[in-house]
């Protein structure tokens, strides 16, 4: 028969893909937690997880059960968050927050700066899965929310405008040939750093530069937008990142940002969470404190 416990360890086995990390998710030792799998499997008939290198590779029956599983322990917390009432001050929640390198590096630091001071316990976990993936993983509580500049989810979600943001060129201060100015004959002569990641919206600004017939020469693209600083500082490479992240790339020093000399449209930068989900007390909650601490004019 099942319980609470059981369904609890089966969703953060599925969700984290691992034991171990399922473990550190429940605050429950190894052990525990193979053992609930191991009375997983039993009750239900199935091996469910297949160890797949480093991960847990669900099975066909794995992928039926954890809707319903996920499902249901949303459900109770929603009763429990009702008859209780939702105390941020005390609760120990953790929420799982969608979003890319460059967003968590913006925008994780002023959203915690207040997780700190009003709900010193609760938990945020950062994860980038396939962007495809999100409205049913928003749905089935995988996720909380989702942050960015994301066009292909809004229509499927519901969600809330954070900032519109425009892009900057990003360049060492000791810029060889590139000054206090920048024109649109040095910006398409330069050699440029780009950044690639699936889990974002940043692979739309190519889309728009080819648009305004603008074609960069790309001399090294990366995965992360963290490591952009580290490789202009000491080259003549360009980056084209949103200016939020350009601000704080510069505090650091030996960087320089201009504006780009090609007109490139604005984008949104939005939050967004499943509707029905959204109706519980914490996740409406959470949702408030990151338009606190994130919303731009």
């Amino acid at each position: 028969m099942l319980d609470i416990g059981l369904i609890r360890a089966f969703v953060a086995i599925y969700d984290t893909g691992s034991v171990t990390l399922a473990a550190e998710r429940l605050f429950l030792t190894q052990p525990t937690v193979s053992y609930a799998l191991s009375r997983l499997r039993e009750v239900l008939n199935d091996r469910l997880f297949v160890r797949d290198g480093r991960y847990m590779t669900p099975t066909l029956r794995a992928d039926e059960c954890y809707l319903q599983f996920s499902q249901i322990l949303r459900q109770i917390e929603d009763v429990v968050s009702q008859g209780q009432g939702f105390d941020p001050a005390v609760s120990d929640r953790r929420f799982r927050i969608a979003m890319s390198d460059i967003a968590t590096f913006a925008f994780l630091p002023p959203l915690m700066e207040i997780l700190h001071r009003r709900a010193p316990d609760v938990e945020v976990e950062v994860v980038q899965p396939p962007i495809d993936d999100i409205p049913d993983f928003l749905a089935t509580g995988k996720l909380d929310v989702a942050i960015g500049n994301l066009p292909t989810v809004s229509s499927l979600t519901a969600s809330s405008l954070l900032m519109r943001e425009h892009y900057v060129c990003l360049m060492s201060e000791a810029h060889s040939t590139i000054g206090e100015t920048l024109s649109e004959k040095e910006f398409l002569a330069a050699r440029h750093a780009n950044v690639s990641s699936e889990f974002t919206g940043h692979k739309h600004l190519e889309q728009a530069l080819q648009q305004a017939g603008a074609k960069r020469k790309i001399s090294v693209q990366v995965k992360q937008f963290t490591v952009l600083p580290y490789l202009i500082k000491s080259t003549d490479y360009l980056a084209v990142i949103p200016s939020q992240v350009s601000k704080v790339f510069v505090v650091h020093g030996g960087l320089k940002e201009l504006p780009l000399p090609i007109d490139i449209p604005e984008i949104e930068v939005r939050v967004h969470w499943d509707e029905q989900q959204g109706k519980n007390a914490p996740q409406k909650w959470f949702c408030d404190v990151i338009r606190e601490a994130l919303s731009y004019p």
